[in-house]
């Protein structure tokens, strides 16, 4: 009987301190993940952090260059338009650019302002006795041309083929425009005279060149030009071998609109 009990108390006490050990051992394994499971989290949320930050990185970048697109977008449509507007305003202001260059050179053939009666008076009562003789024996042929673009349905001729004169004398000349088109049209005129060294005493009183003209479909106008011829002319060595002159004139279109009978 007692060898009994102490054999069951020799088992009770063995299976007492497996209990314990398994016990000690769950407790060491639970404390161990206790204390991994923060890094595994831990080292996951820094992967997440990162890539957030990145995509938030390529996000600000796609927004400036985007930004940065717009601005140079813009600049460039304002450079084309101030280069726009640039261009028409030159286009506008050449004819009249050119004409001044011209008149104040003679550059071409062109003519010259011409002068107010009174300074032509105020000339001829100063000028040597010489120079009077020198233009009574100057006898001048004038002769007249007229063209047109290619593109503009006109009929532009000179109503006389030509003219005499002489250096000083005021003289008046006529050409004959007509539209032959079915359209309203608005033209402009450009002139020179040749020879080209002849062109500096030329002088215009009346013209109509660089003058919008605007014809109706079948309107046809005549068109004055009054000029004379420096009276300097006469006494210029380099004008001997001249003895004719030639003005012409060049027809382009401006614009061409429907007409509206009103």
């Amino acid at each position: 009987m007692a060898s009994t009990m102490v054999g069951l108390g020799a088992r009770l006490l063995s299976a007492s301190q497996a209990t314990t050990s398994a016990i000690v051992r769950s407790a060491i394994v639970a404390e161990a993940a206790a204390a991994e499971g923060p890094c595994r989290i831990g080292s996951a949320g820094a992967r997440l952090l990162s890539g957030t930050r990145a995509r938030a990185n390529a996000r600000l970048h796609l927004e400036n260059k985007g930004k940065e697109a717009r601005r140079k977008a813009v600049e460039n449509a304002s450079y084309l338009t101030a280069l726009v507007v640039g261009m028409v305003g030159v286009t506008y202001a050449s004819v009249p650019l050119y004409r001044m260059f011209c008149q104040a050179t003679g550059y071409g053939g062109t003519t010259q302002r011409a002068l107010t009666l009174e300074d032509k008076l105020k000339i001829e009562e100063e000028e040597p006795a010489e120079v009077a003789a020198a233009v009574a024996e100057r006898e001048l042929t004038v002769h007249f041309n007229a063209d047109i673009t290619s593109n503009m349905h006109w009929k532009f001729t000179p109503t006389q083929k030509k003219v005499r004169t002489t250096p000083g004398e005021s003289t008046l000349a006529f050409y004959t425009v007509k539209n032959l088109s079915d359209k309203a049209v608005t033209g402009v005129s450009t002139y020179n005279v040749t020879p080209q060294k002849a062109g500096i005493y030329f002088n215009k009183i009346q013209c109509f060149c660089f003058e919008e003209q605007r014809l109706r479909p079948n309107e046809e106008i005549d068109m004055p030009v009054f000029f004379y011829i420096d009276r300097e002319f006469a006494t210029d060595p380099n004008m001997r071998d001249v003895s004719s002159l030639t003005l012409s004139y060049t027809f382009f279109k401006v614009s061409e609109e429907d007409h509206e009978e009103g």
